[in-house]
């Protein structure tokens, strides 16, 4: 039974959970709890990260075993963190790959601009050496 372990700033789409289904053959998706998704929504903004939320990420997905994927996204370092500890410890680390459409809307002299995301696909973190180039 491979299971999901969700640490992004929002939930999954029906599509991003029907391509784990079908692409990766997830039955579970885990979610972490309130406190740690805020500590995980807010990585402060100074020189030196704070790993107390990194160990606190690290402690949620003790249990996973080899081949369950991890989506992780956020601030770059904390998400380099997770990704290389994912990689070492035999997790499928993924992000979720998007396309961006701008809609502009004009009211005289006005204009606003909407981004809408669309999911594509997700994508696997791997290290350099993984890939032929």
């Amino acid at each position: 039974m491979k299971k999901a372990y969700c640490l992004l700033n929002h939930s999954l789409t029906d599509n991003q959970i029907k391509e784990l289904v079908e692409e990766y053959n997830i039955s579970e998706i885990k979610y972490p709890d309130a406190e740690l998704s805020a500590k995980w929504m807010q990585i402060p903004a100074s020189k030196n990260l704070d790993m107390n939320v990194i160990k606190a990420v690290l402690v949620w997905i003790q249990d996973a075993e080899k081949d369950d994927v991890l989506i992780v996204q956020g601030e770059f370092g904390s998400t380099f963190y997770i990704v290389d500890y994912a990689l070492k410890n035999g997790l499928i680390p993924v992000y979720a790959v998007t396309k961006r459409v701008a809609e502009e809307k004009r009211n005289g002299e006005e204009v606003v601009r909407q981004y809408i995301f669309r999911h594509c696909c997700f994508r696997e973190y791997k290290y350099f050496s993984e890939y032929d180039y």
